[in-house]
């Protein structure tokens, strides 16, 4: 579970990063902070390409971008991710109900005795809706389980899949990240329809094909990574678009 944080106090940042850090070291449960910081510019960067599972935003960033700015930003390109605002002004909650941003949580950082406690309550309860969403049908994403971890992988941030050389095991090709886990590939060909089985090896996502070397067999993808296919099953690509 991946978390984004802004908070323009320094101090009150670096004290949430270590509690979320401290808790994810203990529990091992592979969630990790990708963005801390006291610039709101840098969320809206962020948004601009990439997506987290739960964001953590001070309501008054000292910044004409706002916590229910960059709220409502975040919203318009992702209507599921845990929202928690951590603030001094309690009296601006009401911000979040009047512009539907569905916030997890409000908690109030003045309470520095319970801030902790209440930091920890609301990361446990956005991991477990974390876990729950490779139950719902019409969610894009994809559920991966290795041990102690379990990864919400987007279906369109999927280049290929691979049998693994370690039987009943398969390797999850993002752009850069590889993740391997137990499963068989005929499981997965059908999840998707960008998903095409192109080799016993491989089911390669069709949207993150860059071309094809149909001599080679060779299927060259947008981050250079390669994957092959059958000489009866390159057939299914050879009349596509994007040869």
């Amino acid at each position: 579970m991946e978390i984004v944080i802004c908070e323009d106090d320094l101090a009150q940042l670096e004290n949430i990063k270590k509690i979320i850090e401290n808790y994810a070291m203990m529990e091992d449960n592979g969630m990790k902070i990708v963005l801390a910081t006291t610039d709101p510019a840098d969320v809206l960067t962020f948004l601009e390409t990439k997506k987290a599972d739960c964001y953590f935003f001070d309501i008054d960033l000292k910044h004409e971008i706002t916590g229910i700015v960059l709220g409502s930003k975040l919203r318009e390109k992702d209507p599921i991710a845990n929202l928690v605002y951590i603030t001094t002004h309690a009296e601006m909650s009401y911000l979040t109900f009047i512009y539907k941003l569905a916030a997890l949580d409000f908690i109030i950082k003045d309470q520095s005795d319970t801030l902790k406690e209440k930091v920890l309550s609301t990361l446990k309860e956005s991991h477990r809706r974390y876990l729950q969403i490779g139950q719902q049908d019409h969610i894009q994403k994809l559920q991966i389980k290795t041990t102690g971890r379990t990864y919400n992988v987007d279906f369109q941030d999927i280049y290929f899949f691979e049998a693994s050389a370690d039987s009943h095991k398969i390797i999850l090709h993002l752009e850069n990240e590889h993740i391997e886990f137990y499963g068989r590939l005929k499981n997965y060909e059908e999840v998707h329809t960008d998903f095409y089985r192109c080799h016993k090896s491989f089911i390669v996502n069709k949207s993150k094909i860059q071309k094809i070397d149909s001599k080679e067999r060779a299927i060259f993808l947008e981050n250079g990574e390669v994957c092959y296919a059958s000489a009866r099953l390159i057939k299914g690509l050879a009349s596509k678009t994007f040869l």
